[in-house]
């Protein structure tokens, strides 16, 4: 029995993951532009034109995005950073915010297939 339970969260957590795997573009015009992208074991974030790039490690359950150790190039920014999100009822459209964060400092997203700063060069 207990195994069985194990597995049933362990899919579930893999599901999340995956419906999140892929680039993010924010199409917010109160904030500049920022693409996430979520790989297997991994997230970066970009910003301010690509300039500003961050990498990190991260899991997720249904409602909770949480990065650990956000780094710029060598540096240390953070090292826990946690945002609430929802997914629309296709997965291509996510809504995400800082935890604990006030509700006009959300972002809402789309999944794209390429990433807007590496397009633009």
């Amino acid at each position: 029995m207990t195994i069985g339970f194990i597995t049933l969260i362990g899919c579930g957590t893999n599901d999340q993951k995956n419906n999140l795997i892929g680039i993010w573009e924010s199409y917010e015009t109160h904030h500049t532009k920022v693409a996430l992208t979520f790989y297997k074991d991994s997230v970066s974030t970009e910003s301010f034109g690509g300039e500003m790039r961050t990498n990190s490690k991260w899991k997720v359950d249904e409602s909770k995005i949480y990065l650990k150790q956000v780094q710029h190039k060598d540096i240390i920014l953070k090292n826990n950073l946690n945002y609430e999100y929802e997914l629309n009822k296709t997965k291509d459209t996510m809504w995400i915010k800082v935890d604990n964060g006030t509700v006009n400092e959300f972002t809402t997203m789309k999944k794209v297939t390429e990433n807007p700063f590496t397009s633009e060069l």
